[in-house]
């Protein structure tokens, strides 16, 4: 995409973020311009929850600012509900006493408050996400019961709730089979187009989301590398982030990253 006039929707301006014992984020400065696909990638512990919780405005910069959607730092709340948020999962128990609605419905809650309702135009949105990833067969079943990539697409369904300007996703694939992994990133990319959103999705695995992505980020507390795949697909910059050697090889015309004797 032609990013010369293009209006920047998330901004860092040498962001640091500590927690009690050790720092989150080291000087993180960059620019999110809206409609990207960015990934965020990194060895754990490197800061991408910590990345996308100072987005959310739950974290707050020791120094520097961070801009969303032209608010800044003690002002990012006041454009949460703008922002759509789908955290790690942790597996539903069989017994979760809520249906697939009722969960992806509580994604109305934050715009609706505390003394509204769900109206019938806010159910109707409910379900046509729910046919977008795929559940609407499913809707009235007990959500525990989904398999663990039908839950994956539960949250993102109950995160698209509120119509957000951006989409946030933090390891969307954790847990789930190869072939769900595939058509997860999938589903997200053509959720990112048909919405027009901006998405930042944090993952370990550049490999799975490389057909998708218009920008990566090479992330380990401080920004290692941040671009276009093309410009940032190299052995040396994933070297430097890994701390280990690194080999890009092609298979099926496409490139595969692989760190020592290991995918990433």
């Amino acid at each position: 995409m032609d990013r010369s006039n293009s209006e920047t929707v998330i901004s860092f301006d040498h962001v640091w973020v500590s927690y009690p014992e050790t720092v989150g984020l080291e000087d993180i400065t960059l620019q999110v311009v809206k409609g990207d696909f960015l990934a965020v990638i990194g060895p754990n512990g490197s800061g991408k929850t910590t990345l996308l919780r100072t987005i959310l405005g739950l974290l707050k910069p020791n120094r520097g600012s961070i801009t969303v959607l032209g608010k800044t730092n003690h002002g990012l709340n006041s454009v949460r509900n703008s922002i759509g948020y789908v955290p790690q999962r942790k597996p539903l128990e069989a017994t979760f006493p809520m249906t697939v609605f009722e969960v992806a419905l509580m994604g109305t809650y934050g715009k609706l408050g505390l003394l509204r309702r769900p109206g019938p135009q806010d159910k109707g949105r409910v379900m046509g996400l729910l046919e977008a990833v795929g559940l609407a067969d499913v809707a009235r079943h007990a959500a525990g019961h989904l398999s663990g990539g039908q839950q994956q697409r539960l949250l993102i369904a109950r995160a698209l709730v509120p119509n957000p300007q951006i989409l946030l996703l933090d390891e969307p694939t954790a847990g789930v089979d190869v072939a769900n992994q595939r058509s997860i990133i999938q589903l997200i990319r053509d959720l990112h187009d048909k919405l027009k959103l901006t998405t930042l999705l944090v993952t370990h695995d550049i490999n799975e989301v490389m057909p998708c992505l218009d920008r990566v980020l090479y992330l380990n507390r401080s920004v290692y590398a941040y671009g276009s795949c093309a410009e940032v697909l190299n052995p040396e910059a994933l070297a430097k982030l890994y701390q280990s050697p690194v080999h890009i090889v092609e298979h099926d015309g496409r490139p595969y990253v692989i760190v020592s004797d290991r995918h990433v």
